[in-house]
């Protein structure tokens, strides 16, 4: 028994294709998706049409991440009072125009938790954030990891969202992250899934990096026009991609772009975050290496 767990793509169909390709020559029983199927890249159509072709022919199990709680929430809609606001705003309005009905539909039937059960070997817990909130980066927080773990019998829990491929005990719980297909803040930035095969009646688990063809990646946001649609954003995500950005996140950038909008205007409602606070973050943390 082999399980193949891809979370985060973000609308990498770029990354999405290669990881699959990878998987073609391999003997996957199950695939299991983790969430985060639209994000900072121009590829969503091709990411939902991927998606659904491979569920018609192959067993998956798919969930639902904070991305598609936005669009959910309609926060990609027009809101002409954002208008201000293009690179916190930008990229959930280019979700939503390249998204269906369709896939409007599908992410909402998805949950955000589920229990993947198969015989002779034990449970796996598979969530995007955590089994209790879909944005909850539970393994690397102590309080919240204690938490969840005494809340399960689970002896395996697999999550996504934090981007960072992860192996962790805590008491007899295994917790293991797969990094992410389309996002991956790893230096070098590579297309992280991995493989759970099921050995002498436990899991093990296979992380798998491949490379990453980065001008393609990048002429592709170019063509679909990202650097105008959020630019602070897409500045970043272009830096994540070539490695010059280090560890830091899209998550560090909006942090710091608001702490700057609650000490110039004592306040900062996501997202509403003013664009000199985003321009401001953005060369604090790596405007130098852009």
């Amino acid at each position: 028994m082999t399980i193949a767990v891809l979370s985060d793509i973000h609308g990498n169909h770029v990354a999405l294709e290669k990881c699959l390709n990878y998987l073609k020559n391999k003997d996957i029983d199950t695939y299991c998706f983790l969430g985060d199927y639209t994000g900072e890249f121009p590829g969503i159509e091709k990411v939902m049409e991927t998606l659904y072709d491979l569920r018609n022919n192959k067993k998956c199990f798919f969930l639902r991440g904070n991305k598609e709680n936005y669009q959910l929430d309609d926060l990609g809609k027009a809101h002409p009072e954002w208008d201000a606001y293009p690179s916190t705003v930008g990229l959930l309005r280019y979700a939503n125009a390249h998204l269906t009905k369709k896939d409007v539909e599908f992410f909402n039937s998805l949950p955000i938790t589920m229990t993947i059960k198969n015989e002779g070997l034990p449970d796996i817990v598979i969530c995007h954030g955590s089994p209790r909130k879909v944005n909850e980066k539970f393994a690397i927080n102590e309080q919240s990891l204690n938490e969840v773990t005494s809340e399960t019998d689970a002896d395996y829990i697999v999550c996504g969202h934090t981007h960072i491929k992860m192996e962790k005990e805590c008491g007899t719980t295994h917790i293991w992250n797969p990094g992410s297909v389309g996002a991956s803040i790893d230096v070098p930035y590579s297309h992280q899934f991995m493989l759970l095969h099921g050995v002498g009646g436990k899991w093990e688990p296979e992380f798998v990096l491949l490379e990453a063809d980065i001008d393609l990646i990048i002429s592709e946001m170019k063509k679909a026009g990202l650097y105008e649609t959020a630019p602070y954003w897409t500045k970043f995500t272009e830096l994540l991609v070539t490695g010059k950005c280090g560890k830091y996140t899209h998550a560090g950038l909006l942090g710091r772009a608001m702490d700057l909008c609650n000490r110039k205007y004592g306040k900062c409602d996501w997202p509403q975050v003013p664009e000199e606070c985003m321009a401001e973050a953005f060369d604090e943390i790596c405007g130098s290496l852009s």
